[in-house]
């Protein structure tokens, strides 16, 4: 049976309205509020942690210029390594700048910016500890935080290592110092972090060097195309006109609290 012409086109107002609602970009509603709500983390020095009540941190430092140059004031929301997609999925913040590696299968739940950092995986051990790299791992008790890659990789450069998984980098931290893990597995950068934070921290050291690569990206839900090349654009933005090397130098410059040799680049293209 033939559908009246006047019928068919209403229906295809329909559907044409819900694709239209389906793919709405949340730029227009960052710019009406005002504000981006950005999820960062609050244990993961250097990147974002909490000092006397106050948000710090690269990432944070980083969140406040994007949003600033955006013309909106920040919101940030506390968020974990296994918490920052589910959060970001149930709309309760815009983006997440919180030390998260851009992977193929993240990808698959949300999009990213452009990296801005970029950090690889390493181990912390005690100094008296025999292990040198991820190859002496076989048998040794690894601890690593849910939600982060650590453990994916961990099972494929050391699978004969038995992995503990732990729902923050405090107790990451904890495991190492009260014997229960006989290393932690994170980014070296938080691994340096972490250490500097220990109190015993003269009796902890890496055990040889990065054996990852983790390029970070700022997470955004799907079909956001608008705010992820807005985001895109400022991080472009403020690494030509040097405010991105600014901030990596309050972290990891000389004399800075993390102070480290740091060799990324970000990839820029053309005008």
């Amino acid at each position: 049976m033939r559908l009246p012409l006047i019928l068919c086109l209403f229906i295809s107002l329909l559907v044409c309205a819900g694709c239209g609602t389906r793919d709405a970009d949340d730029l227009a509603s960052v710019h009406a509020a005002k504000v981006l709500r950005i999820g960062v983390k609050a244990d993961t020095p250097p990147y974002g942690l909490m000092r006397g009540g106050a948000r710090q941190g690269f990432d944070v430092d980083l969140a406040m210029a994007v949003a600033s140059r955006l013309g909106v004031e920040p919101a940030f929301v506390t968020v974990t390594s296994a918490d920052r997609i589910p959060k970001l999925l149930a709309g309760e913040v815009d983006c997440v700048i919180a030390s998260m590696t851009i992977t193929r299968t993240r990808e698959q739940q949300v999009d990213f910016s452009v990296p801005y950092f970029q950090d690889g995986q390493a181990l912390l051990v005690r100094s008296a500890s025999p292990v040198q790299s991820y190859q002496d791992l076989a048998g040794k008790k690894v601890a690593f935080v849910k939600g982060s890659t650590s453990g994916t990789y961990l099972k494929q450069v050391a699978p004969e290592a038995i992995g503990i998984e732990i729902d923050g980098f405090k107790d990451l931290l904890a495991t190492l110092e009260d014997g229960r893990a006989d290393a932690i597995t994170s980014d070296l950068l938080i691994l340096i972090g972490l250490r500097k934070s220990a109190q015993n921290a003269a009796d902890l050291r890496l055990a040889g060097s990065r054996f990852t690569t983790e390029p970070y990206g700022i997470a955004v839900r799907q079909n956001q195309s608008e705010l992820r090349d807005a985001l895109n654009l400022t991080l472009m933005e403020m690494w030509e006109d040097g405010s991105w090397r600014q901030i990596a130098d309050t972290w990891f410059g000389p004399g800075a609290p993390y102070e480290h040799r740091i060799t990324f680049a970000m990839p820029v293209v053309p005008k």
